[in-house]
């Protein structure tokens, strides 16, 4: 999956279907946006591709799926808002990263690889705006975003992340989650795909029987510390939570630098805390001698 890029250009073009009584044809929008026409039919074309027009005979108009939609929405609830400064460029992708839970510029570079320069940029437009919330932890500036009243901006890019990613699942597979340029996924059926999660345990000491296959696209070669996370996004039931202790049993000098939310409460099982939804100490006991784990 390619990074979320919409030029200026295509930002503009998609503002003004969204905002016409009807479906548009190409010398309209090549004379309002003052395009040359073969510009404009490549703006047009990389907006049906991304999922947000599509060509009704000669015309133009929005597209029909949730994306194109959450757009509409958006427009209507914010019609005079400058529509560049929301989303041109790689906005996408950081307003993607921006959540409730407060984060640095510093994690914002890292989560999305937009250069730290353009990422104050980009939140410098969104403070002014309103579209993000700031706040001071210890020296730095920490940012979350604005749901009260940006709702159905944040509804769109999520909405329009979620479709460029679709395309990238086969038919044949289930979405577990989009990273920056991934996605994770798993499907009863054996398919073209790098194996990930549960499904590369094997690989690491912890045989396992499964009922589905895990993977991740684009294919790439994995470390151990991405396939743990992939697994750790992969576990819903108790027993993928104990596959996912036992893993990091079985690698842990390897595994104990990994940062993602469900460590706390893996550290705590293992302290012998009960912790909601997680093994006990000893169902986890009961198995690592199976793995030949030392515990």
């Amino acid at each position: 999956m390619r990074l979320m890029r919409l030029s200026e250009s295509e930002v503009q073009a998609l503002t003004l279907v969204a905002g016409s009584e009807k479906a548009l044809h190409p010398k309209d929008l090549s004379r309002t946006l003052n395009l040359r026409p073969e510009t404009l039919s490549r703006v047009t074309t990389t907006l049906v591709n991304k999922g947000l027009l599509e060509r009704e005979g000669k015309e133009i108009a929005l597209a029909r799926n949730p994306a194109a939609e959450s757009f509409k929405r958006l427009y209507f609830a914010h019609r005079a808002s400058p529509f560049p400064i929301l989303f041109a460029d790689r906005r996408v992708d950081l307003l993607f990263k921006i959540e409730n839970i407060q984060k640095s510029v510093k994690v914002l570079e890292e989560e999305t690889a937009i250069p730290r320069k353009t990422i104050y940029r980009y939140l410098k437009g969104f403070l002014h705006l309103g579209v993000v919330k700031r706040s001071k932890k210890g020296r730095a500036f920490i940012f979350s975003f604005n749901y009260i009243i940006w709702k159905d901006l944040k509804d769109f890019v999520t909405k329009l992340i979620e479709y460029q990613a679709l395309r990238l699942v086969p038919r044949e597979g289930l979405l577990i989650k989009i990273y920056g340029n991934s996605v994770l996924f798993k499907s009863i059926r054996p398919l073209d795909a790098t194996a990930t999660s549960f499904s590369a345990y094997g690989d690491y000491g912890i045989e396992l029987v499964l009922r589905d296959n895990y993977y991740t696209l684009p294919k790439m070669k994995l470390s151990i510390q991405e396939i743990f996370i992939h697994s750790l996004d992969s576990a819903q039931e108790l027993s993928q939570k104990l596959f996912c202790i036992l893993f990091y049993l079985k690698n842990k000098d390897k595994l104990e630098g990994v940062d993602h939310t469900m460590m706390k409460s893996i550290l705590a099982v293992l302290r012998g805390e009960q912790i909601k939804g997680y093994p006990t100490l000893e169902d986890i006991k009961d198995r690592t001698e199976l793995y030949g784990i030392e515990f």
